[in-house]
């Protein structure tokens, strides 16, 4: 079952493995996603699921981080996830947010 997002979420926390997020429902609009910490070659990268969670699409450049950022996307009503891949001695935080600046 996915988790409601009302304002804010923590998707990961001195996340150190590669692996995927809790499925996320995002109630549609603008938002935000950032991302911070060790990286060591890894990949931090939002993703949409238009099935239920049977096939995960990459959202975009945008929210595809490398290094510490942030990353503005708007979406209709899905399912959302964080993916990190190819990680070192790697300890990210990442986190999804309703809104954007400027928005």
């Amino acid at each position: 079952m996915a988790t409601q997002i009302v304002s804010s979420v923590q998707a990961f926390t001195t996340q150190s493995a590669n692996g995927q997020s809790t499925v996320y429902v995002w109630p549609g609009g603008v938002g935000q996603f950032s991302a911070a910490g060790t990286w060591d070659g890894a990949t931090c990268k939002l993703q949409v699921s238009p099935d239920s969670g049977t096939t995960w699409i990459d959202v975009g450049s945008d929210v595809t981080k490398t290094a510490d950022g942030i990353g503005n996307f708007e979406l209709g009503t899905c399912q959302v996830r964080v993916d990190l891949s190819s990680v070192g001695t790697t300890s990210i935080n990442c986190w999804i947010a309703l809104g954007a600046a400027g928005a």
